[in-house]
């Protein structure tokens, strides 16, 4: 009897450390943080976060993880797939089908390419292409839901999202795009740039017939099944409450320990 009252506490206590070692995960934070080495990646799972934007560079047949073209060819840029593709799989595999054990919808990978997008594009496919089981794809008029989504930020090659067989990937939209009424699998959220779309410095109150125009513009794109993402945004805790009380699904912010600590204070 000893036996097995002993055999439950431990099971107890066990279950109770899982719960503790539970991450609390951020799904509102796209982290914008440059990855200096493939090693950045793995602490910032541990944090909670889920959606990432990276700047990439095809260099030699090879797609770098840097926004600045290197000074010469023995530059130390991580490669995205070392840095970004691999960890990402890695930790897919080790949930049984999720990158975080404690969350189930998709991860957002947003990609800004910084030169030559064509073969960027054409290379990038071929080095998803073994791991496509973890991807969001279309094959036709068929989509593959998955765990990651590529999107494309800044000029996506739309007609190959529209129109090619094989589409791995997204676009991310502009507040001009809403107009065009683009299907949602093609271009699953718009982009709000803080600096340019919004008529606020951040100090203080957001005007009201500016806060009116920015609620309206998340109104029309939640009502087409798209998501929000605000970047370009001051690392202030009153603009990121006034982004997330209007409606505004991602925030973009390069400081995982601060965005977690203004969630915390809410």
């Amino acid at each position: 009897m000893k036996k097995y009252i002993l055999l439950g506490i431990c099971f107890a206590f066990l279950i109770s450390l899982k719960g503790f070692s539970q991450v609390e995960i951020m799904p509102n934070l796209v982290l914008t943080q440059e990855f200096r080495s493939d090693k950045d990646i793995w602490p910032t799972f541990t944090q909670g976060v889920v959606h990432y934007e990276a700047h990439i560079m095809y260099i030699y047949g090879e797609v770098y993880v840097t926004s600045n073209m290197p000074d010469s060819a023995n530059h130390n840029a991580p490669t995205f797939r070392s840095s970004y593709l691999l960890p990402i799989y890695s930790q897919y595999k080790k949930n049984q089908g999720k990158v975080h054990e404690n969350y189930d919808e998709e991860m957002y990978l947003f990609l800004d390419i910084k030169f030559d997008p064509k073969k960027t594009y054409k290379k990038l496919w071929e080095q998803l292409n073994p791991y496509n089981e973890i991807l969001t794809y279309r094959t036709g008029p068929q989509w593959h839901e998955g765990k990651l989504k590529i999107v494309f930020v800044g000029n996506a090659p739309m007609r190959i999202f529209q129109q090619e067989r094989i589409c791995f990937a997204a676009a991310q939209g502009t507040v001009e795009d809403l107009d065009k009424k683009y299907d949602n699998k093609v271009m699953p959220l718009i982009g709000i740039d803080f600096e340019e779309d919004i008529d606020w410095n951040g100090v203080g109150k957001m005007p009201f017939e500016e806060f009116l125009k920015f609620k309206e513009i998340i109104r029309e794109a939640h009502e087409q099944g798209k998501k929000i993402r605000i970047y370009n945004c001051p690392e202030d805790e009153n603009v990121w409450d006034v982004m997330v009380t209007s409606g505004v699904d991602f925030i973009s912010a390069p400081n995982p320990e601060r965005f977690k600590a203004f969630l915390e204070s809410r």
